[in-house]
């Protein structure tokens, strides 16, 4: 009944540590041996979906960035990319820059973050590199992405940048069980839209999927797909949109819905 499963990283397929845990490995081990495709969407870079699809052995199409960026891993070919609104990312950037805002500012192949206490630059995944001021980069390239943690962020983003953006952007606003944060894209980047994108490469129908998330970006990703997982961290409004609840991202929630309705 089911060719394919599609799933987010943050908050569903990774736990709160942001690991892959030893559950929800082995499971989806063991539903790629019996021919089922996997397909991540994430919110985030290029290159911590390409890591995460490397431990696995995933070699279908990555849909990053909110579905801003659609590319193959196997070869690095891009089945779309979106770029935002090049003066909105440099407003965006140069107010959290102020604001001291956890951000990540994707241009290209290469995200920008700022400095963590503990991080040991010559450890982060390829493409990610820490940044004092993220708006001395903003004019390296087109920006694809800008993602911003706090609900302080989320709040002025909200107040200040919507009204003015408002259809030239898309601002997806999340509220997980964690931090707050915000989407900024190209106005027409989903996660949706980009899974349409890789299942017409992939020859697959919309009902013979099952997608699984656990926040505001994954709706979409949930209503489209013939079967609806989402995680029980997930607010009220995801879980409303989901056909089931599975449990926790820290209670390998994907193991529990691959082993009910896949293997």
């Amino acid at each position: 009944m089911y060719k394919l499963i599609a799933l987010d990283l943050d908050g569903t397929l990774l736990n709160s540590a942001m690991r892959l845990s030893d559950g929800n490995a082995e499971a989806l081990r063991q539903a790629i041996e019996r021919g089922f495709l996997v397909v991540l969407a994430t919110a985030r870079f290029y290159g911590l979906a390409k890591r995460t699809a490397g431990t696995l052995a995933i070699d279908t199409p990555l849909i990053c960035s909110n579905g801003a960026l659609v590319k193959r891993p196997a070869d690095g070919h891009e089945l779309l990319h979106l770029q935002l609104d090049h003066d909105l990312a440099r407003e965006l950037v140069a107010l959290a820059d102020d604001r001291g805002w956890e951000t990540f500012t994707t241009i290209g192949d290469t995200t920008y973050m700022q400095m963590r206490p503990g991080i040991l630059p010559e450890k982060l995944p390829g493409g990610l590199k820490i940044a004092e001021r993220q708006s001395d980069h903003i004019d390296e390239g087109a920006p694809t992405c800008v993602l911003v943690y706090s609900q302080e962020a989320v709040d002025e983003i909200a107040h200040r940048f919507l009204p003015a953006y408002e259809g030239s952007a898309r601002f997806s606003f999340n509220r997980p069980a964690g931090t707050p944060y915000v989407i900024i894209t190209h106005p027409d980047a989903d996660k949706a839209s980009a899974l349409e994108i890789v299942l017409r490469e992939l020859g697959v129908a919309p009902d013979e999927c099952i997608a699984m998330g656990d926040s505001e970006s994954d709706l979409g990703l949930l209503r489209l797909a013939g079967l609806g997982v989402a995680m029980g961290n997930s607010p009220d409004e995801v879980k409303r949109a989901a056909l089931h609840i599975a449990p926790t991202n820290d209670d390998d929630g994907v193991a529990w819905a691959l082993q009910r309705f896949v293997l």
